[in-house]
Formats: structure tokens, C-alpha cells, sequence
């Protein structure tokens, strides 16, 4: 959801929660100043740190700065000016983040307190809360989740999306990834295989001894990852599949050799894209692979893991160029069309209307970068058919049967 769908909670001026949200503004952005103003570790932490940390710091306080001056000098409105991160518009595949940065260099937008428009004044105060939260994380060297975040001042926020939204919006603003704000999403991805990781407090996790696989660590976090004879890593949509493979301990016992399996559980988090692309930035050696639903939804997971998201475009260190489609593919259909019919459905309207978007996509074009991408989705709109992963389920071990002979074909 997009905050300013919020508009139309901010016109019923009647409703009391609103009223009461409004006339408290002006004393949390008092606190929020008197916060900043009166704690010296906010001001010793910029001088102390001279790593990106201590950057970040010093742009949080060069905003405050800019507020008590305006505050200071009497002037009739405060300002925080964001840069505005771009919902639609074709980019290349592979630009680089400064690229896409400098193009919205000019692209901002100026928040006001006080302001005539209430939704204004509200979200200039959602700003400076979290810009407070965020100095306050780094400044105490904290690592806090936006659902942290969120329970802080659930009652400025209203709903998680909020501070979704406007978290990043700062980190593009400020020009660095989020995480460089010590905010970060709880991870939900999930990882098993043949290696081990040895953690910045020298723990050690050996993930061969974890049979239904654990929770994607931290890359902050990370000291060492040391793999085991591992071939192939696979990259699955589906956490029932994973929970699966998993427990089987396929990643050990496939005949191509050791793997390692990885789920985000549906469209990646910045966690398992962070891993992924550590994975692969230190072991290019190793294949990566996908193994995804034949339908708009499946192939757009797959973009984001390759090609990155549009929402985060200026974060393009996530994407994994690298990595290669497995399956589902419509040879996977055909194959089966005699068979069980278990994982295969009818498109929707809705996923015609986003695979016709994905196709007029740049990269997409008959001779592209993607230009297989291209042809299987246009048999997809020509059969009227998707499948989900269950449809490689034929047989006992219909599913581990076909990564065999894919992995050993792909090898």
C-alpha cells in the first residue's frame, strides 16, 4: 500500500484518532529536537566514527541542524527534502546504483511543517521520527527492524507500510542502502546446505547440521562462509519445497554433488538478496539456478533475484546476474500433459495483465537479454496456462528425480 492512500483517512477531520494524531504534532517534533539537541553522544558519534556509520550520522544531523535553524531564526515553515525514488519508467538492465542516483538528482520533494495540508504535517513528523530512531540506532551502534521501528510510535506510524516506505525513501535520499541506517527487515528467507559461517563473535553455525534449514544470517554478521565441496546452489520459490528438499537432505544427497538450497519464501527480502549475492560475489566459481512457478509471479521473482527491484533500482549490489532459470519451463507442461494435473491452472486476468506489462519491459525485446524469458511467457498467454511446482511432483520422487537430471544436464 502506498502511504498516500492515507489521504482519505486524513480528509475525516472528524475521526478522533486523526484529531488527536494532528494536535500532538507539534509536541513530538518538539521532542524530537530537544532529543537531538540535548543528548551529546548524537553529536560525539559523527566525530567518533569515521566509517559510513559516522557519514550517515552527520547527514541525519545536518537535517536536524537545517530544522533548529529554521526553529532559531523564526522562519514561518521547517522543511526535510526527500528525493522521490520512481515507481514507473523503463531502466537498463545492470545500471549502476550512482547512475540511477545522479538521473533523480533533481527529482525531490519538499515536506513542510506546518503546512495546510494535514497529511503533509504528518508525514514531515514521520520523517523526523524515524530520522531520530535511526541517528539514535547508529549512534548506540544498535541494529533495530523496521517492525521495531514500527512498535515505537505505532500510533504516529499507522501501519507498517509507513515506515516501510519512508525508510527507504531516506536511505535513497541519503544516498546509501538501507541497512547503512542500522534499520533493517527481519529476515524470513531460508537457507540449508554444505557449508558452515563463522560470526563476527567467532560462533560458529554448521548448516549440515541444521535438516530443515534456518533462518538466512545477517551478511553483517558474517566473518567467514566456508563451503564444502558444494556444486550447485538453488534458489527455490516455494518454503513447502524447500521444507521438502530440505528434509530430505537433497543438498547432500543429490547425485551432481553438495548444494546449497535457499527460499525467500515468495519475492526476495533484502536479507536473502544480500546473502545471495555474497554467496555468489565470493564463489562465482559455483552455479546459481532458480526453480520457480511457470507464471507472471514466478518469472517476475526471477527478475528480481537477477535484475533487482524497481522499488530498490539504486541498491543494484543485490542483484545476481548470474543466476540461471532451472525450471518450471512449458517443456515441464508438456511433458506432463498426459499425466497428473496437480499444479496446473488457468491465467487469471490479473496475470495477463502483468505478464503483457513484463513483456513491453526493456531487456525483454525478441532479441534481448532475456529474450527467452520473452518466448516462454508468450506460451504462456498462448496455452492460457501457468504451473506451480508441485506439477514436477510425478511419481515418488518425481520432484528430486527431475533436479537430478536438470542439475546434471545444467553441470
Amino acid at each position: 500500500m502506498d502511504p498516500d492512500l492515507l489521504s482519505d483517512v486524513f480528509q475525516d477531520q472528524s475521526a478522533p484518532l486523526i484529531g488527536d494524531l494532528l494536535s500532538n504534532l507539534p509536541s513530538r517534533l518538539t521532542n524530537a529536537i530537544n532529543h537531538f539537541s540535548q543528548d551529546d553522544s548524537f553529536h560525539a558519534a559523527a566525530k567518533s566514527d569515521p566509517n559510513q556509520a559516522g557519514a550517515v550520522v552527520a547527514k541525519i544531523e545536518d537535517i536536524f541542524e537545517s530544522i533548529a535553524h529554521a526553529i532559531l531564526k523564526q522562519e514561518k515553515q521547517m522543511v526535510i527534502k526527500l528525493k522521490v525514488r520512481k515507481k514507473t519508467g523503463k531502466q537498463p538492465f545492470g545500471a549502476l546504483s550512482s547512475d540511477l542516483q545522479n538521473a533523480a538528482d533533481d527529482d525531490m520533494r519538499a515536506i513542510k511543517f506546518p503546512s495546510r495540508n494535514p497529511q503533509e504535517a504528518w508525514k514531515f513528523v514521520v520523517l523526523l521520527r524515524i530520522l531520530e530512531l535511526s541517528h539514535e540506532a547508529l549512534a548506540t551502534g544498535t541494529i533495530i527492524t523496521k517492525r521495531d521501528l514500527y512498535y515505537r510510535d505505532p500510533e504516529l506510524f499507522m501501519t507498517q507500510t509507513v515506515v516501510d516506505r519512508y525508510v527507504d525513501d531516506i536511505a535513497y535520499t541519503l544516498g546509501v542502502e538501507r541497512d547503512a541506517l542500522n534499520v533493517v527487515a527481519a529476515a524470513k528467507g531460508l537457507i540449508a546446505g554444505s557449508f558452515t559461517i563463522t560470526k563476527q563473535d567467532n560462533s560458529q553455525i554448521d548448516y549440515r547440521l541444521e535438516r530443515g534449514g534456518i533462518l538466512v544470517p545477517s551478511v553483517k554478521e558474517i566473518s567467514t562462509l566456508s563451503l564444502i565441496s558444494v556444486r550447485w546452489i538453488l534458489v527455490i520459490e516455494k518454503e513447502a519445497t524447500f521444507r521438502s528438499l530440505s528434509t530430505s537432505q537433497y543438498w547432500k544427497n543429490s547425485p551432481t554433488g553438495n548444494g546449497i538450497i535457499l527460499t525467500a519464501k515468495g519475492y526476495p527480502d533484502i536479507h536473502t538478496r544480500q546473502l545471495l549475492s555474497f554467496l555468489t560475489y565470493n564463489n562465482p566459481h559455483v552455479p546459481l539456478f532458480a526453480l520457480v512457478d511457470y507464471d507472471p509471479d514466478g518469472l517476475g521473482i526471477l527478475s528480481t533475484y537477477k535484475h533487482g527491484s524497481a522499488s530498490l533500482a539504486h541498491q543494484a549490489n543485490l542483484a545476481v546476474p548470474s543466476i540461471r532459470w532451472l525450471g518450471v519451463k512449458s517443456s515441464d507442461i508438456v511433458s506432463n500433459s498426459e499425466g497428473d494435473k496437480v499444479g496446473l491452472l488457468k491465467l487469471s486476468a490479473r496475470d495477463r495483465r502483468i505478464a503483457t506489462k513484463m513483456l513491453a519491459r526493456e531487456g525483454w525485446e525478441e532479441n534481448g537479454k532475456e529474450w527467452e524469458w520473452r518466448v516462454e511467457m508468450q506460451r504462456m498467454l498462448m496455452l492460457g496456462t501457468k504451473a506451480e511446482i508441485q506439477i514436477l511432483n510425478q511419481g515418488e520422487d518425481g520432484l528430486e528425480d527431475w533436479l537430478d537430471t536438470r542439475l546434471r544436464d545444467a553441470l
